[in-house]
C-alpha cells in the first residue's frame, strides 16, 4: 500500500488548496480544476439521480439506460465512479458509495441484464476499487455478481455468453465477447483459474471461426452457430472496439503467458493498416469500415482509443512501426476536436480521401460537404458529442509513454471546450451539435462513463506519473485500472 499512499499525497494537498492560488498553466491547477469538475458532476448526480444509471443535468432528473435492470439495481454511475474517487482522493464521496455498494442485492430483479455492460462497469469497477484500496466486501460483491448475473449468461448450448439474460437473442456483437480481461483479473485475485479459462475460451472460439479479412472480424455473430451472421461488415468503432483492445491488454495482464491473443492483435493491426487505413485529401489518416468488399470512409470518436492501444503495443513490444501508425491516427483524432467550431469532436465523421482526388471521383460529394471538408479537414456526419473519452484516453497514453507535454496541452484544450459547452447548473451534458458555437446545445444527458473515463483520464494526464503507472496497471475498456501481477516497463 506504500505506493497508493505516496501517490495520493499530491492529490490530497490539492483538496485543501484553492485552484485560484495556483499558476494557471501548472499541472496542479489543471488537476484541481478537473477534480472540481468531478465534484460538480457528482453533486448533481447525488442530488437528483443517486441510485440510478445517469443524471439528466438540465431537467434535474434521472434515467436508467445502462444495464437494463430498471429501477432496482441500475446505479452504473456509482460503480463506474468508485476508482475515480479513490484516485482523486474523494474519501467522503467514496465512503458513501461504498456503503451503497455493500447493500446491493444482485438478485432483487428478474429484468434482463446486459452481459458486456455488467462485466465492464460493475465487475470492472469492483475489481479496480479492490486493487486500489483492498476491501473484502468489494471482492465478495464481485463474486456474488459473477455467480448470480454473469455466469448464467454462459448457460447456452455452445457456452458462448448471451448478450442479454434471460432473454435469448439470435445475434451478438463482436465487442460483447470482450469479457476476458475482467475474468482474468478475477482469477488472479481469487487464485481460481476457472474464471480465466471461461473468459479466454470465448476468444479461442473466435480464433477458430471464419473471417472475411485476416485478423478482422465481422461485428455481427450468430449465437446458435457461433459464426459471423453478416460476414461483410467490419469496423473498429462501436461493435468492434473493445474486442481488439482486449487482445493486447489480456496478454499483458497475463504476464505474457499466452500467445494466441497477442498473435490475433498483431494480425488485426496489420489488417487495419492494409484494409481500413485511409489518407484524406488533406493528409489526415483515419480508419474506415469495410462492407461487402468495399471500404467506406466513415469513422468516429469511438475509434480514437486505437492510437493509445497501438502506442501501448509499440512500447511493450518495442516495435516502431506500431508507433508510427499510432502517431498518425492520434494527430487526426485530435484534429477533429481542434478544428470544430466548438472544440468538441463529433460522434461520427467522413472525409474525402486521396484516391477520390486521384481518380477524379469527388463528384459524389455535395458542394456543402466539399466546403466543410476544406474548412475542417473532415465532414461531420453525426454532429453530437456524448461526453466521450476516447481521444483523451489516447492522449493519456501518449503523454505517459512519450513524456511530451504537448499532449497535456491538447488534453487541456479539450477540457476547456467541455467546460464551455457541456457544463450545466447540475452537471455535464452531452451536446447536440458540435458545429453550433452560438447556442445552448446541451441535450440533457450525463453518461456514467464521464466519471469512469473522461474525467479520470484527464486527471491522470495532469497527475504525477507514479499515480496509476502504466508499468503497474492495465485499464479495462471502461478505464478501470487492474494491477499487474508482474510490472512491465513502458512508461517514461
Amino acid at each position: 500500500m506504500k505506493f497508493i499512499v505516496s501517490s495520493f499525497c499530491l492529490v490530497a494537498a490539492l483538496g485543501g488548496l484553492a485552484a485560484s492560488a495556483l499558476p494557471l498553466d501548472s499541472n496542479e491547477y489543471r488537476a484541481s480544476r478537473i477534480r472540481s469538475a468531478f465534484q460538480h458532476a457528482w453533486k448533481g448526480y447525488s442530488t437528483f439521480a443517486y441510485g440510478h444509471d445517469e443524471l439528466l443535468p438540465v431537467s434535474s432528473s434521472f434515467f436508467d439506460s445502462r444495464n437494463g435492470w430498471g429501477g432496482m439495481i441500475p446505479e452504473s454511475s456509482i460503480f463506474d465512479a468508485l476508482d475515480t474517487m479513490i484516485i482523486m482522493n474523494l474519501d467522503k464521496e467514496y465512503q458513501e458509495s461504498l456503503d451503497f455498494v455493500a447493500n446491493v442485492n444482485w438478485s432483487s430483479t428478474a429484468a434482463p441484464s446486459k452481459t458486456f455492460e455488467t462485466c465492464i462497469r460493475y465487475l470492472g469497477g469492483l475489481l479496480s476499487a479492490y486493487d486500489l484500496r483492498p476491501d473484502p466486501m468489494l471482492l465478495t460483491k464481485a463474486l456474488e455478481l459473477v455467480d448470480q448475473v454473469l455466469l448464467p449468461a454462459f448457460n447456452t448450448e455452445n457456452r458462448i455468453p448471451a448478450s442479454k439474460r434471460p432473454i435469448h437473442s439470435e445475434t451478438i456483437i463482436l465487442a460483447e465477447f470482450a469479457l476476458q480481461l475482467e475474468f482474468v483479473r478475477l482469477s488472479q485475485v481469487t487464485n481460481n483459474p476457472d474464471w480465466e479459462r471461461l473468459g479466454n475460451r470465448v476468444i479461442e472460439k473466435i480464433a477458430e471461426a471464419d473471417t472475411p479479412l485476416e485478423g478482422l472480424y465481422s461485428i455481427i455473430w450468430d449465437t446458435n452457430t457461433f459464426q459471423p451472421s453478416n460476414r461483410s461488415y467490419i469496423t473498429v468503432s462501436g461493435g468492434g472496439d473493445s474486442f481488439y483492445e482486449y487482445l493486447l491488454k489480456t496478454h499483458i495482464l497475463m504476464e505474457g503467458n499466452e500467445d494466441l491473443q497477442l498473435r490475433m492483435w498483431k494480425q488485426s493491426v496489420a489488417s487495419m493498416n492494409y484494409y481500413l487505413r485511409s489518407v484524406s485529401a488533406e493528409g489526415s489518416v483515419f480508419l474506415g469500415e469495410e462492407l461487402g468488399g468495399k471500404k467506406y470512409l466513415k469513422s468516429g470518436e469511438l475509434v480514437c482509443f486505437m492510437p493509445g492501444n497501438l502506442l501501448l503495443g509499440a512500447r511493450y513490444l518495442q516495435e516502431p512501426a506500431y508507433e508510427r501508425f499510432a502517431q498518425e491516427l492520434m494527430d487526426s483524432c485530435f484534429k477533429t476536436w481542434h478544428n470544430s467550431p466548438t472544440g468538441l469532436s463529433p460522434e461520427n465523421w467522413g472525409w474525402i480521401d486521396q484516391e477520390a482526388i486521384k481518380n477524379n471521383t469527388t463528384a459524389v460529394y455535395t458542394v456543402q460537404q466539399k466546403d466543410t471538408f476544406r474548412d475542417l479537414a473532415f465532414i461531420p456526419t453525426q454532429r453530437s458529442y456524448k461526453l466521450r473519452p476516447e481521444t483523451l484516453e489516447s492522449l493519456f497514453y501518449f503523454y505517459r509513454l512519450t513524456g511530451d507535454t504537448k499532449y497535456q496541452d491538447m488534453a487541456w484544450q479539450i477540457f476547456e471546450s467541455i467546460e464551455r459547452h457541456c457544463k450545466t447548473k447540475h452537471g455535464y451534458s452531452s451536446v447536440s451539435d458540435i458545429m453550433d458555437n452560438q447556442s445552448d446545445i446541451t441535450d440533457d444527458f450525463q453518461e456514467s462513463y464521464f466519471f469512469a473515463e473522461t474525467l479520470k483520464y484527464l486527471f491522470l494526464i495532469f497527475s504525477d506519473k507514479s499515480l496509476i503507472s502504466l508499468d503497474e496497471y492495465v485499464f479495462n475498456t471502461e478505464a478501470h485500472p487492474f494491477r499487474l501481477s508482474k510490472p512491465i516497463k513502458v512508461q517514461v
